[in-house]
């Protein structure tokens, strides 16, 4: 049984082309622990997958596969993972962030229209921000934007369906968040890492200089990246990243990469490391700040990271 929103208690819901999850946090004094963990399976073709087009070819069919994974309770307020791949993303550096709100997101839109090329007239923009890498003053950006019409069909079934979103980003800026600290720790005293997020809607590359991000490459793939089957081509999108990240910066700064991969598999991290001579580890419960994470096993971890992420995070 999912009770209502309290004191405490925090839901995140991650959707993915094949999988909804439904992920329910709730403080007790200083502990905080995962009590609740759902999922639903969508059916192919149900989310088309696109930065300025509706994905959702059947809203009252993906209606009904949010009522499934609320088991018909109203949860309230949630904080949401949506697939990469439909939003566009940019990194860049600010000397003195606007000191209203609506500016920066100002700064945030020029910023997205300039590097794509685009008008975004009507879009969700989100951002964080990170201590320059170079000593610098001033912020480097993290920053996308999803269209209105994407985002706009999302929140209609939500609403519908009694869900609050309240916070609306990145399945992998949600993972990269739930294992921030760790990675930061592993890192040491460097903190130049990767981080890969292989999910049923992309990878995405993440590359960090003393834990602040300096490339992002968001991959889009047609079907899952799954199996003994998928670890070449995974190695191959890896160095086409590491090989752009090069141009400019020194690889060889570069000391650990992290996975957080759906059906990645066994042999994925030692492939990693024999190829780029990086230490490679793949992100599990063991790196997440929570109780109540054994009950989870690694593939469900994987697939729902997002949600555990999101919920985490508002």
């Amino acid at each position: 049984m999912i009770t209502r929103w309290g004191q405490g208690t925090r839901y995140g819901l991650e959707i993915a082309p094949d999988l909804l999850t439904l992920v329910r946090i709730r403080g007790r004094g200083r502990r905080r622990v995962m009590t609740g963990w759902w999922t639903h399976p969508l059916p192919p073709g149900l989310l088309r997958l696109s930065p300025i087009e509706p994905n959702i070819t059947d809203q009252a069919e993906f209606g009904r596969a949010i009522s499934a994974v609320l088991q018909g309770n109203r949860v309230g307020p949630v904080s949401v993972a949506l697939p990469d791949p439909v939003a566009r993303v940019v990194l860049f550096d600010v000397a003195r962030l606007p000191s209203q709100a609506n500016d920066l997101i100002q700064l945030v839109r020029w910023h997205l229209e300039k590097t794509f090329s685009v008008e975004l007239p009507s879009a969700h923009f989100v951002h964080q921000r990170f201590r320059r890498s170079d000593g610098e003053p001033g912020h480097r950006m993290l920053a996308s934007s999803i269209d209105q019409r994407v985002l706009t069909q999302y929140e209609q079934v939500l609403l519908q369906a009694g869900l609050e979103p309240r916070v609306i980003d990145l399945a992998t800026f949600h993972r990269f968040n739930l294992y921030r600290l760790q990675m930061a720790h592993l890192a040491k005293p460097e903190h130049h890492f990767m981080f890969l997020a292989v999910t049923g809607a992309s990878l995405t590359v993440m590359i960090f200089e003393s834990g602040t991000p300096a490339y992002v490459r968001i991959k889009g793939t047609r079907k899952p990246l799954v199996g003994p089957e998928a670890v070449y081509r995974i190695l191959d999108e890896v160095e086409l990243s590491l090989n752009a990240y090069g141009k400019e910066k020194d690889l060889s700064r570069v000391t650990h990469l992290f996975v957080s991969a759906v059906g990645a598999s066994d042999e994925l991290p030692d492939r990693l490391a024999a190829r780029f001579h990086l230490t490679a580890r793949v992100l599990g419960a063991e790196d997440v700040l929570l109780d109540g994470m054994e009950a989870i096993p690694p593939p469900e971890l994987a697939s729902g990271a997002g949600a555990l992420g999101a919920a985490v995070e508002r």
